[in-house]
């Protein structure tokens, strides 16, 4: 997780407690508030892109037993430990084996999966809100313009979109913000000020805070 140390490099804003990350007082609420439709369809337009590569078609995925079990040979012989894992693997019965590398090659296939997601989510939320917002040059990146009240040159943001604190150690950050950086010094037709942005899709341990959306809720769980 992203943790605080005391720095003189830091910008004195309001953080998240022990963390880097700015606190969700500084974040003020949509008014009004998105409607369920909106998030749904937000959703419903992310795991479509998930699911499809650039030219918009479904991705291939091992759609029968055999093809998973040739899936999962193929990831065993290429990301195993040449010395480690035959030792492992000659104690283990053959439908053990498939089993144990079948639900880990599912299950990190997923989480890539899922870090995507999270992106296009925002892409099309945004969107939702009327911003001119794009596809980053990298995977996990976006651009966006968005208006601010009293400045009427508006903000271009970079984003770079990770899927959980729990990943993202201190050196990250430093990283993506100044390779973010180099892409808004390289921009030649940027005519306002810009802001580099790491967001982070999910919290720590699990937690979640979020305010309902539904008609008379205003409940934070």
């Amino acid at each position: 997780m992203v943790k605080k140390k005391n720095s003189s490099a830091l910008q004195g804003y309001p953080r998240e407690a022990d963390q880097i990350l700015a606190a969700h007082s500084l974040f003020p609420r949509f008014s009004p508030k998105m409607s369920a439709d909106v998030l749904g369809k937000a959703i419903d337009s992310a795991f479509a892109r998930c699911v499809s590569n650039k030219q918009g078609k479904l991705k291939p995925v091992a759609d029968s037993p055999e093809k998973l079990v040739t899936e999962c040979l193929r990831h065993l012989k290429e990301r195993s430990d040449p010395i480690l894992s035959p030792s492992f693997v000659s104690q283990l019965e053959v439908g053990d084996l498939f089993e144990l590398d079948a639900v880990s090659h599912e299950m990190q296939r997923h989480r890539m999966t899922i870090g995507v997601f999270y992106q296009f989510l925002i892409l099309e939320l945004m969107r939702q809100n009327g911003w001119q917002v794009f596809d980053g040059s990298r995977e996990g990146d976006i651009v966006a313009d968005v208006d601010t009240p009293g400045f009427s040159k508006g903000l271009r943001l970079y984003m770079s979109v990770k899927k959980s604190k729990d990943t993202v150690g201190g050196q990250d950050v430093s990283g993506v913000i100044r390779r973010l950086e180099s892409l808004a010094k390289e921009e030649k037709n940027l005519t306002r000020p810009y802001l580099c942005v790491l967001c982070v899709a999910t919290p720590a341990n699990s937690l979640l805070k979020f305010t309902s959306i539904f008609r008379g809720g205003s409940e934070t769980r």
